[in-house]
This record gives C-alpha cells, sequence and structure tokens, in this order.
C-alpha cells in the first residue's frame, strides 16, 4: 500500500514540534511513503529555519515523488469540474494531490475535510 501525506498532517507535526522524518523513518524505507510536489511546496514555504527547512527537503528528496503528469493535469481539469457542478469549490491545490493519490492508488493522509468531497479517493486521518 502505499500513502500520500498531505500538507496539513507535516504542518500539524512540524507545529508540535515533531519531526516528519523521525516519525516517518520506518515507512520511508520500505517505499510506502511517496510525497507529490505540490505536498513538497506547501509544506516548506512555511518553514522559517532555514536549516530545518534543508533537513526537511532533504527528507522529501528521499521519497519517491508521485509525478504530475500531463495526464494527471487533465484528471485535475476534470475533477475540478465535476466537483464544481456538484457545488463543491474545493482549492486547486487540494484537487492537485487529490489527482495525484488517484493516479497512483495511494491513500491520502489527511485532517482537511475537503478532500471527502473527491469521488472514489481513499483517505484516513492518521497513519
Amino acid at each position: 500500500m502505499v500513502i500520500l501525506i498531505d500538507s496539513s498532517i507535516f504542518i500539524d507535526w512540524l507545529r508540535q514540534k515533531r519531526s516528519p522524518a523521525l516519525l516517518l523513518e520506518n515507512r520511508a524505507r520500505t517505499g510506502e511513503v511517496a510525497t507529490c510536489g505540490i505536498v513538497r511546496a506547501e509544506v516548506l514555504r512555511g518553514i522559517s529555519n532555514l536549516a530545518a527547512k534543508n533537513d526537511l527537503r532533504g527528507f522529501f528528496d528521499l521519497l519517491p515523488e508521485i509525478q504530475t503528469t500531463t495526464s494527471v493535469w487533465h484528471d485535475v481539469a476534470e475533477l475540478a469540474w465535476a466537483l464544481d457542478r456538484k457545488g463543491f469549490v474545493l482549492p486547486l491545490p487540494n484537487i492537485v494531490v487529490a489527482a495525484c493519490a488517484l493516479s497512483a492508488d495511494a491513500t491520502l493522509i489527511t485532517t482537511d475535510l475537503h478532500f471527502a468531497k473527491i469521488p472514489k479517493l481513499k483517505i484516513r486521518r492518521e497513519l
């Protein structure tokens, strides 16, 4: 099983002064944890300490990355369109994360309730 951890989880851990690298060390070694570019960008942009940012960037570099291919961007556009028609106007970064998870058949770990609106997306609140 592949898991994709949403930025909401990383941000919660960082606010609690918990190290994502330590929390995910065993799962990262097995290749169970993946990331995607939008999660990396959302998490790293909020870190004010340069050394901490560089450490976390190094950890992200070790994880397999779900690519935002042309096909994924097509899925993003279709998913956004379909959700909008149902009255669910979600933030575009969330739709990108969801499309990445769906493309990799990954379970998304998140505390963000927006993701519950996305059909077929496997989500959990905790590891």
